[in-house]
């Protein structure tokens, strides 16, 4: 049912460092996302556009739609807000995207134990979503300023950016990554920061984003 329900709200995010790759249909990065608000809103991983001038995504239609700007970015906490168009590179426009929904605590409800849903685009194969439990809600991990949750819900390369949901379908954070020398250690960083950030600005474009943090 959380499949059935929440698949149609993900999709697969397709990168490329420079735009001749693009012209040439070279992809160069694959992760994923999924939209949080129907006029296409939506939430990956900060690192998964890092290196990016262009990126389109790939609904489970096959419908393709290009990656217009990116509205809030965190790159410490590997959080990004990008803004999707409705008009289809490849196949149908929309009115309106299919969406998630947060959970209004974020991850304040979680406890061990818990069973969660991954859902994304591990190793670029198309949709997939995978089942676990919660091992820990605070796991301090070098590389991210907050506290990530870590679970047993399998998660691959091309999974960043993905959904990490409760029970009730909720978003309570966005995978990853993994510990690659643990067993089901499978890292995902709180959804909580998009709670309160600021969505309404006209945002940057990737080659903006990707220019301010090279000078920075």
């Amino acid at each position: 049912q959380v499949a059935d329900r929440c698949a149609a709200a993900v999709f697969r995010l397709d990168t490329y460092e420079t735009e001749a790759y693009r012209d040439e249909g070279l992809v160069t990065g694959e992760a994923s996302g999924f939209f949080i608000t129907e006029d296409g809103l939506a939430v990956t991983n900060y690192h998964s556009i890092a290196d990016a001038v262009s990126a389109t995504a790939t609904l489970s239609t096959g419908d393709v739609y290009e990656v217009e700007r990116v509205i809030y970015y965190d790159p410490d906490i590997d959080i990004a807000v990008i803004r999707v168009s409705r008009t289809a590179l490849r196949g149908h426009d929309t009115s309106a995207f299919a969406t998630l929904d947060i959970a209004d605590s974020g991850t304040g409800d979680l406890r061990a134990g818990d069973t969660v849903y991954a859902i994304g685009n591990p190793l670029g194969l198309g949709l997939a979503v995978s089942s676990g439990i919660v091992s820990a809600t605070q796991r301090d991990v070098e590389r991210y300023a907050l506290p990530c949750v870590m679970s047993t819900a399998d998660i691959s390369e091309g999974s960043s950016g993905g959904a990490l949901l409760n029970v009730y379908g909720q978003v309570v954070a966005i995978t990853s990554g993994a510990y690659v020398y643990g067993n089901s250690m499978y890292l995902a960083v709180p959804i909580d920061p998009i709670l309160t950030a600021d969505l309404t600005g006209e945002g940057l474009t990737l080659p903006e984003v990707l220019e301010a943090e090279t000078v920075g």
